[in-house]
């Protein structure tokens, strides 16, 4: 089942990075792995993925960070991504809410509710 679209997940934590990337694979994905922030901005770059999945804590390059630096590319790009964390409160996603195709996904999360986004966000694009 291959659909042409390409993940790009970034996590530091080699178990999250796998689990995800099995689901994407079994689901048709192209599939990309960044262990840190400032690694998935060059991949973002190099590769144009078309979906971002990305922790906020990690070393190098927050998830943050790494979204305010992608932002700009979505105007002549856009790409759906997928900010995970288990450590936030609602105030401090507020800067989710900035950024263009960007939503949130509580850990531990759900791999069907990033599928139900990713999918979602595609059929969104027509």
């Amino acid at each position: 089942m291959e659909n042409n679209k390409s993940v790009l997940v970034i996590d530091d934590e080699a178990h999250i990075r796998r689990v995800i990337e099995l689901k994407f694979k079994n689901q048709g994905y192209r599939v990309i792995t960044a262990t840190n922030g400032e690694e998935g901005l060059e991949l973002i770059k190099a590769q144009e993925p078309d979906v971002v999945i990305t922790d906020i804590m990690m070393p190098k390059l927050d998830g943050k960070s790494l979204c305010e630096r992608v932002n700009e590319f979505k105007e002549e790009r856009p790409f759906l991504t997928i900010v995970m964390t288990c450590r936030i409160s609602p105030t401090e996603q507020d800067w989710i809410d900035q950024m263009q195709d960007t939503v949130f996904v509580e850990k531990p999360f759900s791999l069907s509710t990033i599928l139900k986004c990713v999918d979602q966000y595609f059929s969104d694009q027509g």
